[in-house]
């Protein structure tokens, strides 16, 4: 009898690690359904988040690229709002990164560096910051082209309705950052502007009389950068 019980009990512990089995195997399958459920949600919706990005991300600094990309952006059906916001990076182009004024500056500065009393070495410091100056002035005014095919296309979205509130924000965000690195840019220029003035003001009539071509030079370029920058300001202003 005593054996009978003793079998009784080691069938029920041997059914009980059974059904532990089971329900641990069970659950690695439930587990795997979801695994597998989830992986396909996600595959569905990782393209709808990649068709909410910009059709052209990798142009950030051309105006003619980004004017391109808008106009081919419309050729293609694209509704005028998404289209306003093309060719950039999560929203906001890398527009300082774009210029290369302050890079050029501070290696000019380097050159100088142990030359600052002689003259004939400011005039050509002053000669390769006029290069530079010009050579911002064709950035900003590539910036402007960018940013005016925006602003039209935008106005455009805007008079039929298109343009979601998103689509704006973003837009603002884009035109807010092309500004503001503008005019960082001008800053700069009026810096080399002010330093290449109080440096004149040290040196004898002879030696200023040298330095006026270059000084009246930047001058030049100076107004040229204020002008540009203006109209970036102002394309903001129309949206």
């Amino acid at each position: 009898m005593a054996n009978m019980r003793m079998q009784s009990l080691h069938q029920s512990i041997l059914l009980g690690f059974a059904a532990l089995i089971m329900a641990g195997c069970s659950s690695e399958r439930v587990h795997e359904k979801l695994q597998r459920s989830s992986d396909r949600v996600q595959e569905k919706l990782e393209p709808t988040e990649r068709a909410l990005q910009p059709t052209v991300s990798a142009v950030e600094c051309g105006g003619d690229s980004v004017s391109a990309a808008i106009a081919a952006c419309r050729a293609q059906g694209g509704h005028t709002g998404h289209c306003a916001i093309v060719a950039t990076n999560a929203g906001v182009s890398g527009a300082t990164a774009c210029y290369t004024y302050a890079a050029q500056v501070k290696k000019r500065r380097e050159q100088l560096v142990g030359q600052e009393d002689q003259l004939d070495a400011h005039i050509r410091y002053l000669e390769d910051v006029n290069r530079d100056t010009e050579r911002l002035n064709s950035e900003i005014s590539g910036k402007i082209a960018e940013v005016t095919a925006r602003t039209d296309t935008a106005v455009d979205s805007l008079a039929k309705g298109e343009m979601t509130q998103r689509e704006l924000d973003q837009l603002h965000a884009i035109l807010d950052h092309e500004v503001s690195a503008a005019q960082h840019q001008l800053e700069m220029v009026s810096r080399e502007m002010q330093a290449a003035q109080q440096y004149r003001s040290r040196q004898p009539s002879e030696a200023a009389a040298r330095l006026d071509a270059e000084i009246a030079r930047l001058q030049e370029l100076l107004t040229q950068a204020q002008r540009d920058t203006g109209a970036l300001a102002l394309q903001r202003q129309r949206i």
